[in-house]
């Protein structure tokens, strides 16, 4: 629980002060991994190798639940995009 809520604060400060990061789950995860410390010069190899990507899926994950909490840290295009989908898919699924 304690390294949720960590993970939580840091995806919620670079959605507040990255406005790129609203778009792109790229540019989360490296803002996070940067503010966690992480050296993202480094290859994506070395950086799987030593485990410092463990948290990517929690970091996405709470990405989500931070913006079902907070609306005002959605990007609107992006937010139709995945409404417009979703809605394509319900009815792709109620064909079945």
């Amino acid at each position: 629980m304690k390294r949720m809520k960590r993970i939580e604060s840091v995806v919620r400060a670079e959605l507040t002060e990255n406005v790129a990061a609203r778009k792109s789950d790229t540019a989360l995860l490296m803002g996070c991994f940067a503010r966690m410390g992480i050296d993202t010069s480094r290859s994506f190899a070395e950086l799987a190798a030593d485990g410092s990507l463990r948290s990517m899926e929690s970091i996405t994950r709470v990405r989500r639940k931070v913006q079902a909490d907070s609306p005002e840290l959605r990007d609107g295009a992006v937010t139709e995009l995945r409404a417009a989908r979703e809605e394509e898919f319900r009815e792709y699924a109620k064909a079945k």
